[in-house]
């Protein structure tokens, strides 16, 4: 199958889903609670329905892995992935990614869709819709906001940085080791965005207006269109023990070329001094 047919048809329903999300954003919203952090609203069931129907409609072979349908499965998220098969086009979408950010009206959220196949992302689409940007690529492609190719920054001091992280909804010992470390470093660098909102983060970093993105506690569906994104701008992008990806990865390290490893070491030494894996 033609792969820029599937990434110009994923382009097509984000813009589409997020027209929808704009449209109610100063609408009330039905809100439920998934846990003590994290957040579910009529509109992210709405926005995933929206793209699981088109995608049914137009690729009837194509599989989906949506958040909200993951969350409310009896089975565990390890192993839905685990059953994924290789041979297939998988969908992973985040539906309104940045929920808590949407409901109270700040502008950090966006759709995220990640194209899987063998287990390697090979296309990947965020829309930021309060900006009205659409970030875009595919394996063997560079990476496009709204029609231009970006590149991640040539910055190469860590004290002259723009980091991003968010606080993890679920691990709060990951909080407390990323509070530390920040408490710790956080003086070396030039500045600090916490956006709880992991594809603003990952696409803020691919088209250079930040340096270095970490975030621990995150999920398949958060970063998997972020990550081909950040990589086809020229970034790198890492678990927190320095390794490649993988679909089961939780802890995310990204950066520029010139400051990936040193930003590996600080987040390295930070997990092994707390005495705890993330």
């Amino acid at each position: 199958m033609d792969l820029q047919n599937i990434l110009e048809s994923a382009k097509e329903i984000a813009l589409e889903a997020g027209k929808m999300v704009r449209s109610k954003l100063d609408s009330g919203h039905e809100i439920k609670s998934k846990g003590k952090f994290d957040f579910v609203t009529d509109v992210d069931k709405a926005s995933e329905k929206l793209i699981s129907s088109y995608v049914k409609r137009k690729f009837p072979e194509h599989l989906i892995f949506g958040e909200e349908a993951v969350s409310s499965s009896e089975e565990d998220e390890d192993s839905l992935i685990d059953r994924i098969p290789d041979d297939k086009y998988v969908w992973v979408v985040d539906p309104i990614d940045g929920t808590t950010n949407f409901i109270r009206g700040m502008h950090q959220y966006a759709i995220s869709i990640g194209i899987v196949k063998n287990k390697q992302v090979v296309a990947g689409v965020v829309y930021d819709i309060s900006m009205d940007e659409l970030f875009y690529t595919m394996q063997g492609s560079p990476s496009y906001c709204n029609g231009n190719v970006i590149h991640v920054s040539e910055n190469k001091r860590f004290e002259d940085s723009i980091a991003v992280t968010s606080f993890p909804v679920e691990n709060l010992e990951a909080r407390q080791i990323l509070l530390k470390t920040l408490m710790e470093k956080g003086n070396s660098l030039l500045s600090l965005r916490i956006w709880n909102c992991a594809a603003i983060a990952a696409v803020s970093l691919a088209c250079g207006r930040t340096d270095v993105y970490v975030e621990p506690g995150i999920h398949l569906w958060d970063f998997s269109a972020g990550k081909l994104l950040i990589e086809n701008a020229g970034g790198k992008f890492f678990d927190f023990a320095g390794k490649d990806f993988n679909m089961h990865q939780r802890n995310v390290i990204a950066a520029n070329p010139y400051l990936a490893d040193e930003v590996v070491k600080i987040v390295m030494n930070a997990v092994n001094s707390s005495g705890k894996v993330c």
